[in-house]
């Protein structure tokens, strides 16, 4: 009967729920029973905060004669070993921990609860508070803002949006302005959305708890939970903030992966996943693989990470409208270089990253990479360009030109187009191999040199061997551009220069621009 009442009691409470456990003090019975069950919650509460991440708050900082610099604090999560390197943030100091004690026990390894004090070594006590994080290196990076569930005391005065306030969490204290999402105040006994943006860095974490007091005089107006520690300058009365925060409090894990993977703006790994959240990686692992089936994410196998569908899709859209401003402002223009695209597009991502989805869209036949380029599919933009009536123009006038050269001044007199177009148009002329650059501004066309090589393998073919002489009376030409010709076959191994001589090269039989 005693048990049922205290269930009532304890009905919608933290503690609804929890094994209640009769004990005798005058007989031990159920001593032993009590023991196993606070074993058992131990066991469950260190895997609820993360074995993976070592987190103490420091509360006190001392020197030992023969041993140095010594904190303390309480293990609020993971596992912490001696020889160990830790972080001490928010400085982001090194130091290795030379020994432990916990409550008063030399011990090789402290863990989640555990009372203890750490040795460390290559740390300075000068360069320690209280309020600091002793922490796994590298993984807890300190803030500046963050979004949180806040809930004023009953009976006590509201808060305000912007308004200052004390911040206690572990066992910092900080001071901080609220910003209230949704409201211009919280009323006291009610519940709000905040970010609080604190005035130097801090080290907190998702669903670590602070308490909050007024600025002066002190007085306790509430307190709360962290939602996301990783946060950003929301915009107030957006439903976007709202919805976020929403998710944050109340998502399950999928719903959490969701949301992450689709405001993140990045492409991430399951590490990156697991330090916005903190909770098992082989749980985050099938969530991922859930919402890969489920067609919500895609998977990068060169770099092993993910991204939203949504955010490959934004992507897409964002490089097709680098595209069409550079149509609109360069009509013959038809490809951008990947670097300008990283630079103005992905400049958020790293290169692997950037490549690695680059390559995605290749293999998709979303885009297509000439070299260092990027262009759009099916030679949609060329087909355009080719057939614009001064592009066709300039063409054939290198066509009919032949081996003869003119410079651009004289090809924009025999035409009538800017001389601004015809360099545009030349570039895409070769770039698409239509015409090719022998050198000192020498441009031929495409076809001409076909029929040049022709008239080359002849001599050759009957001859095995020919001067440059030979070859520049065969195609009536020049010297100058005989030889420019020739140095060109040269190095594309159509021929092969022997002293005086030009013979057949390795490419003699199979010669195709």
């Amino acid at each position: 009967m005693v048990k049922e009442d205290v269930k009532k009691v304890l009905k919608g409470t933290t503690l609804d729920g929890i094994p209640i456990i009769s004990v005798s003090s005058v007989t031990g019975s159920g001593i032993d029973e009590l023991v196993e069950a606070l074993e058992q919650l131990s066991v469950e509460a260190a895997k609820a905060i993360g074995s993976e991440l070592f987190r103490l708050p420091i509360d006190r900082i001392f020197t030992m004669t023969g041993h140095g610099t010594v904190i303390t604090g309480t293990v609020s999560g993971g596992k912490v070993s001696k020889g160990e390197v830790v972080e001490i943030l928010p400085s982001g100091l090194m130091a290795r921990v030379r020994g432990i004690q916990v409550h008063n026990r030399i011990v090789e390894n402290a863990s989640a609860g555990d009372r203890c004090a750490l040795n460390l070594s290559g740390i300075e006590k000068d360069s320690i508070e209280r309020g600091d994080v002793v922490a796994t290196q590298g993984i807890v990076r300190p803030t500046r803002i963050v979004d949180a569930v806040l809930y004023t005391v009953k009976g006590k005065e509201g808060i305000s949006h912007n308004q200052r306030v004390h911040v206690h969490t572990g066992t910092k204290e900080v001071l901080a302005r609220v910003r209230i999402l949704g409201s211009e105040e919280i009323i006291g006994g009610s519940k709000g959305y905040v970010q609080l943006r604190f005035e130097e860095p801090v080290s907190v974490l998702r669903e670590d708890r602070f308490i909050i007091r007024s600025y002066s005089p002190v007085s306790t107006l509430g307190g709360g939970w962290i939602i996301f520690h990783s946060s950003q300058n929301r915009q107030r009365f957006s439903e976007d903030s709202m919805e976020a925060l929403t998710i944050g409090e109340l998502g399950n894990l999928k719903e959490l992966v969701h949301f992450i993977m689709k405001s993140s703006g990045q492409v991430l790994s399951i590490d990156d996943v697991w330090r916005e959240l903190f909770v098992d990686k082989n749980e985050i692992q099938r969530v991922l693989n859930e919402e890969l089936e489920g067609g919500n994410i895609l998977w990068l196998k060169a770099i092993n990470k993910y991204l939203s569908k949504n955010l490959y899709n934004d992507f897409f859209k964002k490089i097709n409208i680098e595209f069409e401003q550079l149509y609109k402002k360069y009509p013959f223009r038809y490809q951008i270089n990947r670097e300008e695209i990283k630079s103005r597009v992905f400049n958020n991502l790293d290169s692997k990253d950037f490549g690695a989805l680059l390559n995605n869209f290749i293999e998709n036949n979303l885009f297509e990479l000439d070299g260092n380029f990027i262009i759009q599919p099916d030679r949609i933009a060329i087909n355009k360009i080719s057939a614009l009536k001064e592009t066709i123009l300039l063409e054939k006038t290198f066509f009919t030109d032949g081996l003869n050269t003119r410079n651009i001044q004289q090809l924009q007199q025999e035409i009538k187009i800017q001389a601004n177009k015809v360099e545009e148009i030349e570039i895409f002329l070769l770039q698409t191999g239509k015409i090719i650059d022998l050198g000192n501004n020498i441009l031929i066309h495409n076809e001409v040199i076909k029929k040049s090589v022709e008239k080359i393998r002849c001599i050759l073919d009957e001859q095995g061997s020919a001067t440059a002489a030979q070859i520049r009376d065969c195609l009536d030409i020049g010297r100058k551009i005989a030889i420019a010709l020739l140095e060109y076959l040269d190095k594309i191994e159509v021929t092969q220069r022997v002293e005086d001589n030009r013979k057949p090269g390795v490419h003699y039989m199979d010669y195709y621009i």
